[in-house]
This record gives structure tokens, C-alpha cells and sequence, in this order.
């Protein structure tokens, strides 16, 4: 029976319940030439915990436009909900057709579950991947100790799921994947194939950020390389000092002075 009860928000932004944050361009319509699915931004400002409609949305969409046949997942995202991503994977497995996933930018997060879907996954050259523990972030929400314990059990349980699914992947040991999961590891493009995550580097752009809501998702991130949050926040300057927190910049700061020491003590041997 469906749930009628509104979805939890966990993520800022302005996006409707039940709003698809996904956009499908038909064969005929596309670049490629190929049934295109862009996954530009968050991967949904609102949980699909007890959402019966929106994957309903999803795979409609999928079925309906895709026709069965190829689709290119173009993705730059800095993540999103787990458990939207999770289900998103298990549909686009299932879907007949060969799909192939492209990343333009950032699949973070929620978004590198999505991209393990794709039988190929390709890497735009300047483009980064980031895995890490999955988590649940929910505002203004009010949960018992059972919808906890159930959130806790599933959050386990999809971890389980991903390190399985990166397994098979990447031929990477479960123990190896876990522990780059807790550590936060972002890859670059060569990286990323080198470790197995895509299977190919393609020349070309980077696709950049659409919203300052993209850029402030980093935030929730430990370990973010400089060069993506430059590559993200060229266009939101506004937004740069709300990202690098003091410790952040003095930590910057003083990588720069030591390479400029070593630059020097080279020039001068």
C-alpha cells in the first residue's frame, strides 16, 4: 500500500516533494543519438525512505523514454540521499537496455552508487569520484527511537550493499572498500580506473556546477581536494568562504609556503 505521508527533506534547496531531480532527453532529441539521463545536482533533496512515488516517477521515465534501448548517464553530482541512490541502482539494473554512465564532473558520494548501475563507465578527464560511509542527514524532522533504529539498520545494511556492489566492480577486497569508505577517499579520473571504479578516460570539459546548493553540498565532505572546490566555486565566489573553514585555509596556506620552500631549494641546487 502506498505511503501517503510526506518525504523527509535532507537536503537544503528548493525542490517540491515528489519532484523529479533528474532529466531524461529522448533518442531522437539527443546529442549521442542514444536515450540521455542527466543527473545534474543533489540525487534528491528528500529522502526515498517510505517513498513509494517518486522511484515510481523514476522508473517510468526510464521505461518510457529509454524504450528499452541504450542510455547515457551523463552525472555530475556531489551525492544526495543514499536510499534514493540505492534504489535508483537496483531499477537501472534491471532496465533491458545497455547502460552506459559518463562522469562530467563529481559523482560523489550517493552518485557513485548510481554510476555502478552502467555496464561501462566512463571519465571526463578533469572529472572526480568520491566514496564514503553512507549517511542520512534529515532536517527538521521528528524521529522516534524505532524510525531510528530502523534508519541505523538500513544505513548498515546499504553499506553492505555498496561494498558488494564496488567488489564486483573493481575486484577490490571487501575489507580494502570498507576501509576506503570510512576514510573518505576522492579519485581522480585516472584513479578511479586505475582502482576499477570506470573502465575509461574521455577527453572533454568539465561540466560545472548549476546551483550554489551543488557547492554548499560539499560541505558536508571531510576531505575535499582543493582542486575541486576551486573547479566548483569559480562560479560562486560568494560561497568559497563558507566552504574553507580558518583551519582549512591556514592548512592551505602552509602547504603552499612548504612547496614554495622546496621550489626554491631546487632552483638553487
Amino acid at each position: 500500500m502506498p505511503n501517503n505521508r510526506e518525504p523527509m527533506r535532507c537536503f537544503e534547496g528548493s525542490a517540491e516533494p515528489y519532484q523529479p531531480f533528474w532529466n531524461f532527453i529522448d533518442a531522437a532529441s539527443s546529442e549521442s543519438g542514444e536515450t540521455e539521463l542527466e543527473l545534474y545536482g543533489i540525487i534528491s533533496e528528500y529522502s526515498w525512505y517510505d517513498d513509494d512515488i517518486t522511484p515510481a516517477k523514476f522508473k517510468a521515465d526510464l521505461y518510457n523514454i529509454g524504450k528499452g534501448g541504450p542510455v547515457l548517464m551523463k552525472v555530475n553530482s556531489p551525492g544526495g540521499d543514499v536510499i534514493a541512490a540505492s534504489v535508483m541502482r537496483s531499477i537501472l539494473s534491471d532496465y533491458p537496455g545497455a547502460v552506459t554512465a559518463r562522469v562530467d564532473g563529481i559523482a560523489a558520494s550517493a552518485a557513485v552508487a548510481v554510476t555502478t548501475a552502467a555496464r561501462h563507465v566512463q571519465m571526463i578527464d578533469s572529472a572526480y569520484m568520491m566514496i564514503h560511509d553512507p549517511a542520512l542527514v534529515v532536517f527538521l524532522a521528528y524521529l522516534d527511537i524505532e524510525t531510528l533504529g530502523r534508519l541505523h539498520d538500513e544505513l548498515a545494511n546499504i553499506k553492505d550493499g555498496l561494498i558488494l556492489a564496488y567488489e564486483t566492480r573493481t575486484g577490490l577486497g571487501a575489507t580494502r572498500l570498507a576501509h576506503m569508505m570510512t576514510e573518505e577517499t576522492w579519485m581522480s579520473a585516472r584513479q578511479a580506473v586505475d582502482f576499477g571504479f570506470a573502465d575509461e578516460i574521455v577527453a572533454g570539459g568539465q561540466k560545472k556546477a548549476q546551483n550554489v546548493g551543488f557547492v554548499n553540498c560539499l560541505r558536508g565532505y571531510g576531505r575535499v581536494p582543493e582542486a575541486v572546490l576551486q573547479a566548483f566555486t569559480v562560479d560562486h565566489p560568494e560561497v568559497v568562504s563558507s566552504i574553507l573553514t580558518d583551519e582549512m585555509k591556514r592548512e592551505a596556506q602552509s602547504l603552499r609556503e612548504q612547496v614554495n620552500t622546496i621550489l626554491q631549494r631546487s632552483n638553487h641546487a
